[in-house]
């Protein structure tokens, strides 16, 4: 088992939706943790078009069969890490990501007679132009733990060292490869954090901070995508529970 602390300014879990609204989940998924560790780990997870795996159908990049198997709880830590140990607790107010907006023009060519009325003005361009909102996350700080597959983490920890860089493929990124990581390095000792745990239904009452997220995602077919209700444990844990920990991979 390692424990991984992670910061970021900025990062973005997007659901599979189209249109002029692209929300964010409000804090990071399990399946984005994983391709990220496995970016580290210096592990191929897209399955090329070329293989003849691949459905030819399938406009999308699909995940490769046979990725490690292991289990990864998420949470926020309750206080600021340096070298890898907790320090100055975070107040309250502070601890969590908040959710921002970016307000953005999307032109295209419409299909039928969408916007026509603005394609002579456009002189040849794009004219049916419509205005988007992207959520995004800022602020981020976690600490992920993951356990069940001692490969997985040995390779991790030595992509964090810098010895897995001969032929990785990109950068490690959270959502968007404009998002990139501040700070990602291993714990050296167990923090106070509020883990994500799998709400339940014999749960009652409201759940604080209760998000639905993406556990597994499958392209090919989004209806084979994974997903579970979380919401953040009421008081701050070194370790994680047996609610906070999901299975990642094939």
């Amino acid at each position: 088992m390692i424990s991984l602390y992670l910061e970021a300014p900025f990062a973005v879990c997007r659901t599979f939706t189209a249109g002029w609204y692209r929300p964010t989940a409000t804090f990071l998924t399990p399946s984005a943790v994983y391709g990220l560790l496995l970016n580290v780990a210096q592990i191929e997870s897209r399955l090329r078009e070329e293989d003849k795996r691949h459905e030819e159908s399938v406009g999308a990049t699909l995940m490769l069969p046979g990725l490690p198997r292991a289990e990864i709880a998420i949470g926020v830590p309750e206080v600021t890490i340096r070298s890898g140990r907790g320090c100055d607790p975070i107040s309250e107010d502070s601890l969590f990501p908040r959710v921002q907006s970016i307000f953005q023009q999307l032109h295209n060519y419409p299909v039928g007679a969408s916007g026509k009325d603005r394609a002579a003005a456009c002189k040849g361009n794009k004219y049916n132009i419509t205005p988007v909102r992207r959520e995004y996350l800022s602020d981020i700080r976690a600490v992920v733990m993951l356990r069940g597959n001692p490969e997985l983490e040995g390779r991790v920890l030595q992509g964090l060292a810098g010895q897995l860089n001969t032929a990785r493929y990109g950068v490690p990124f959270l959502g968007d490869n404009s998002f990139l990581p501040d700070r990602l390095e291993q714990l050296a000792e167990p923090v106070p954090t509020r883990w994500f745990e799998l709400v339940t239904p014999s749960a009652a009452g409201i759940q604080d901070r209760a998000v639905r997220l993406t556990i597994s995602i499958n392209r090919a077919d989004l209806s084979k995508t994974t997903s579970a209700l979380f919401a953040t444990a009421d008081t701050a844990r070194i370790a994680p529970g047996d609610r906070a920990w999901v299975t990642v991979g094939s």
